[in-house]
């Protein structure tokens, strides 16, 4: 008879319902800091993939310029993304192309990319 009595209320106790609100409202704090690292390195990688490709197109126009001259330099700003560049003499027949970009990361700090290049110019 007793045992019969202790299953009798098959309720689920306020205190049971409390500890498990507390574990789903953890889980979902978790799940929450995965959601926004996600959110951050997707904006790393949009915006350095749009640096990396002003860039190129940068590189791919100062190759193109016939008689680069070796004093070049400059700076613009494409789609947020600041780019400097410079064209400098490494050796004779040979110009060392340097392109930067620049542009803020989602917290609002600096972020920068380079790429150096060297361009044979016109032959013997």
């Amino acid at each position: 008879m007793k045992i019969q009595k202790l299953y009798e209320n098959n309720g689920i106790s306020l205190l049971e319902v409390l500890v498990a609100m507390i574990i789903l409202g953890m889980a979902l704090l978790v799940l929450l800091n995965m959601s926004m690292v996600a959110l951050d390195g997707n904006d790393w990688s949009n915006k350095n993939t749009a640096a990396t490709q002003a860039i190129q197109e940068k590189l791919e126009q100062l190759r193109n310029v016939p008689n680069l001259n070796s004093s070049v330099s400059g700076f613009d700003t494409t789609a947020g993304i600041s780019r400097a560049w410079t064209v400098s003499s490494a050796a004779q027949h040979l110009k060392q192309i340097d392109v930067t970009a620049t542009w803020q990361n989602i917290q609002g700090y600096e972020v920068s990319s380079s790429i150096t290049s060297f361009v044979k110019t016109d032959s013997l």
